[in-house]
């Protein structure tokens, strides 16, 4: 398997700035919630600056507490291209905002590839460290895992024997019937309603974060972003596996966001939802059995793009970092990266910023468009 010592440089013509952001809020079930926020943007010079660490070592320590994390996953020693505290570009006046999700039991900076793309090409894109579900340093220098009540109800979900049975029975490229009966099937399973109310707080979060960026666009709060953000076009937000569920539930309830994405996700709390949305799924099969049913509810496009050759993992910076070769897909890295930050890049390059690029004209080899549909 080929190891990489440093992250691809970025597609886009920008130098790519890192801050990070220590927040709190009370949530809707009276807890207190401490986030940080990694924020990814264009810059015209990395300053002389090296670049930023990938993520702190403490936080990788912290795998090693996760119950189901059973042997080596990644490695953390890889040099990034972004680079801490730059100046905001100024070939722009504003510059448009997107939300990175990741997956359950990850960490916000495992999406540090897709997120220096996209600032790169001139996006300002906002990675979340959420409470019990992630695992994180705050700038205050305290550190947050993954909580043991979360580790259980994913073991719960893996476990779940009505889940199992489930599972057994999915058919690759199903028609639409019976991959959206075997939806609801899952999503009517009682094993998902906990899995439901974690991936809730974490679209609370984002909403929070999508709050604050308001007032540091007004200038309510100081910060290099005063009057610097495009905001009034809609906002668009892409969540890899788990984080792929709070993508969905952020654009079916905060009219702010223009726009989803959810990368190789299912559809745990939406059953019945019409995310209003325009949304794009790129997945593995049999993948569509889990998520079918959003397509199914949705009043806007819905784009299903089916990718062969690839694991689950491979949608994130573990397609670079990877130390364990039965994580991975077939596919090499470089290309899953393209394919993914193409795919993302043009859907919201056409749904937020009106451009002419589609995903449709994407031509990859193994990734084929199942189905667009529009209940409109």
């Amino acid at each position: 398997m080929r190891t990489y010592n440093a992250f691809p440089e970025p597609i886009g013509g920008f130098t790519v700035g890192r801050i990070q952001m220590d927040l709190e809020y009370t949530a809707s079930d009276h807890s207190t919630r401490e986030l940080t926020a990694f924020v990814y943007y264009p810059s015209d010079s990395s300053e002389g600056k090296t670049t930023s660490t990938y993520m702190f070592p403490e936080v990788y320590e912290l795998l090693n507490e996760q119950p189901l994390v059973t042997e080596d996953i990644f490695s953390i020693d890889i040099k990034t291209r972004c680079y801490d505290d730059l100046a905001l570009s100024g070939k722009e006046k504003r510059y448009p905002v997107l939300f990175y999700v990741c997956g359950g039991g990850g960490s916000p900076e495992w999406g540090t590839v897709l997120c220096t793309d996209l600032a790169s090409m001139g996006y300002v894109v906002v990675s979340i460290g959420h409470p019990n579900s992630t695992m994180y340093k705050r700038e205050d220098g305290r550190l947050f895992n993954v909580s043991k009540d979360f580790s259980d109800v994913l073991i719960a979900f893996s476990e779940d024997p009505e889940m199992l049975e489930l599972a057994g029975k999915m058919e690759m490229r199903p028609d639409d019937e019976t991959a959206i009966a075997m939806c609801r099937d899952v999503l009517t399973l009682p094993v998902l309603a906990k899995l439901t109310e974690y991936s809730e707080l974490q679209a609370e979060d984002v909403r929070y974060v999508a709050d604050y960026l308001y007032q540091l666009d007004s200038g309510e709060q100081n910060s290099i972003f005063k009057d610097r953000l495009l905001l009034h076009i809609g906002m668009g937000i892409a969540g890899h596996s788990y984080g792929g569920l709070t993508t969905a539930m952020v654009c079916r309830d905060d009219e702010r966001f223009a726009c989803g994405i959810g990368l190789d996700s299912g559809a745990f709390g939406l059953l019945g939802s019409d995310l209003k949305k325009p949304f794009l799924l790129l997945y593995n099969e049999p993948n569509y059995n889990m998520n079918a049913i959003i397509g199914a509810n949705n009043s806007m496009e819905t784009y299903y793009f089916s990718v062969d050759r690839v694991g689950h993992l491979d949608y994130c910076d573990i397609v670079f970092t990877s130390v364990n070769e039965k994580l991975r897909g077939e596919r090499d890295a470089m290309e899953m990266r393209n394919l993914v930050t193409d795919y993302t890049k043009n859907f919201f390059d056409h749904y937020i910023l009106q451009k002419a690029a589609s995903v449709e004209s994407l031509t990859y080899d193994g990734v084929d468009l199942i189905k667009k549909t529009s209940n409109k």
